[in-house]
């Protein structure tokens, strides 16, 4: 399944009556040993998952459901230890509900952390943050007779396409004659640059990609950068030096490296307007308080977590309602409250209500107002209690 046809239906999978399945992997084993410490350590977390579940007395059907997903990803895993499947891949990602016959593997070049959760739903913090860093890009790689087009995100290639052109070779004659050869190469190359000026709008416009890269040689770059229109241009936020051939996984490994460094510059940039929309009275809330009444209100448009924010908090069982305060009952209907992570619960809630989530590194103003804002739909008294 495509990469955002798939996170799309994890953020539309609702609670059922069996439990969902996600486990997230560290599949860049250097070594043996790092194989045997993988399978370790999910051997625990599985037999304390199922032992949990079956103490709450959990129906026999959902710890069956449970069993059924550990045979299949522990089949998976096994088959990518061998090196049979997703040998180019950092992480592996797992989601599965057998008791609704839902099971689905992603493969990604950016590598995940070790972590499984059993829960009502898909647990999404670690897919989105990820997803995140490495937004869909193209990558155009040109020299003056080839070219390769790319759609890359988080999983790698979603599409390519390879174009050549006949343009000719070296040419020994001097004086008039090298001259009109000459103008005819250049003719040729013209001509090159433009059809392949013409496949990366069209490619561009057809998937509204965000970001460019171009890889190539620095003067044939300069020669093709002038076929490209000013909005397309606009979106191209580094230039690379490669060879067209490269193999293809060293190409997007060093593409998705400049991506999650643009990322995170555009993070932090993000995180200083919420501040100051903030600030005003704007579309913007810092703090958790304020942040929380807009996630609850369904109204953040972006939210940005500090990758060291890992508050608890409530959720009401009743009205859903998520808070911070440690009281027994709901404040809004008075329902049961349950304890919950308030990082992991603040991101679904976000993403379910077609938010983004920037999970942020390094970032002292995001941590000076409790590692948490937002920029939000609308204007509101986000803060007032």
């Amino acid at each position: 399944m495509e990469f955002h046809e798939l996170l799309q239906k994890l953020k539309k999978f609702g609670p059922s009556r069996y439990l969902f399945t996600t486990q997230y992997v560290n599949s860049h084993w250097a070594e043996e040993f790092h194989k045997k410490r993988t399978v370790l350590f999910f051997k625990n977390k599985w037999n304390g998952a199922i032992d949990y579940h079956r103490r709450q007395d959990a129906p026999n059907e959902v710890v069956a459901s449970l069993r059924r997903d550990r045979e299949l990803i522990e089949e998976h895993m096994r088959d990518a230890m061998r090196g049979t499947i997703a040998g180019e891949f950092r992480g592996l990602a797992y989601f599965a509900c057998s008791g609704k016959d839902f099971f689905e593997v992603l493969g990604s070049f950016a590598e995940f952390e070790d972590q499984l959760v059993v829960a009502d739903g898909p647990h999404l913090r670690q897919l989105l943050r990820l997803a995140d860093e490495y937004e869909p890009a193209m990558l155009i790689m040109i020299d003056a007779s080839r070219a390769r087009l790319y759609e890359l995100n988080l999983a790698g290639v979603d599409a390519s396409v390879t174009m050549a052109d006949d343009v000719p070779g070296r040419h020994k004659a001097g004086g008039w004659s090298q001259m009109r050869f000459q103008r005819h190469v250049d003719v040729h190359h013209h001509w090159h640059y433009k059809d392949v000026a013409d496949e990366a709008v069209a490619l561009f416009d057809r998937q509204n990609l965000k970001n460019v890269v171009i890889a190539g040689q620095e003067a044939v770059i300069a020669d093709f950068v002038r076929f490209l229109p000013r909005r397309l241009l606009d979106k191209v936020f580094v230039t690379v030096k490669l060879d067209m051939i490269e193999p293809e996984n060293t190409v997007v490994r060093k593409v998705l490296e400049h991506l999650q460094k643009h990322e995170r510059h555009t993070e932090r940039r993000g995180v200083h307007q919420a501040v100051s929309l903030a600030s005003i009275g704007g579309k913007g809330t810092v703090g958790l308080h304020a942040t929380l009444r807009a996630v609850n209100e369904r109204a953040v448009r972006v939210l940005y977590l500090s990758e060291n924010f890992d508050l608890p908090g409530k959720r009401c069982r009743q009205c859903r309602l998520l808070t911070e305060e440690h009281e027994l009952l709901c404040p809004i209907c008075s329902g049961e409250l349950e304890d919950v992570s308030l990082a992991e619960e603040m991101t679904n809630d976000v993403a379910e209500a077609g938010g983004d989530v920037d999970v942020v590194a390094g970032s002292s103003e995001l941590d000076s107002f409790q590692g948490v804002a937002a920029q939000t739909r609308y204007e509101k008294a986000w803060s007032a209690r």
